[in-house]
């Protein structure tokens, strides 16, 4: 797994960065992750008055971005005296960080698993052109077709989207595990 192989030979605290950083970028995009490689070029502080500007990018989605990373506890508020005025920064919480990935990997095992449930539950039909999924009921009701482009609907090959969604919570098993014995 990428991940794994993003952080063997590192020390711990690092690899915690480094999984953070990865996570932090499929949540957030490239933007959520140029913020907290900012921060961490600064010694994990930014000044949110500042940031926009130091970063390129628009104050209010450096704001948005910092309050998504707040609500996971990924990084503390904090206020910053310079000279007469007080800054609004917010500093990086390490000590948080594994809580984090933990917490991350386990709602994408949950997600996963509610996927492979659905999947073994449920035939589903996918449209070949705009590639929207249906469920048996809803194909049937629009007779086969795509209700948005008319294409006939396929089947979808419910065997080797589970083997790939079970390899994939095999992964998020193994990477738990091995955060889990310590290996982080």
């Amino acid at each position: 797994m990428a991940t794994e192989r993003a952080v063997s030979g590192v020390p711990r605290e690092d690899k915690l960065v480094e999984v953070t950083i990865l996570i932090v970028e499929k949540m957030m995009g490239e933007e959520g992750r140029r913020i907290l490689e900012f921060m961490l070029a600064n010694n994990g502080l930014i000044i949110e008055e500042t940031a926009g500007k130091d970063l390129n990018t628009k104050s209010n989605i450096v704001r948005k971005i910092l309050q998504k990373l707040s609500d996971e506890a990924v990084v503390v508020p904090v206020k910053v005296k310079d000279k007469d005025k007080v800054l609004h920064g917010w500093v990086l919480n390490r000590d948080a960080l594994a809580n984090f990935i933990v917490s991350r990997l386990r709602k994408s095992k949950e997600k996963l698993s509610t996927r492979i449930r659905e999947l073994e539950e449920n035939t589903f039909y996918i449209c070949p052109t705009c590639h929207r999924r249906f469920r048996y009921d809803e194909a049937l009701i629009n007779d086969f077709h795509c209700p948005n482009d008319n294409s006939l609907l396929m089947e979808v090959d419910k065997d080797s989207e589970l083997a790939l969604l079970r390899e994939k919570l095999k992964s998020l098993d193994k990477l738990l595990d091995y955060i889990h014995s310590d290996g982080f």
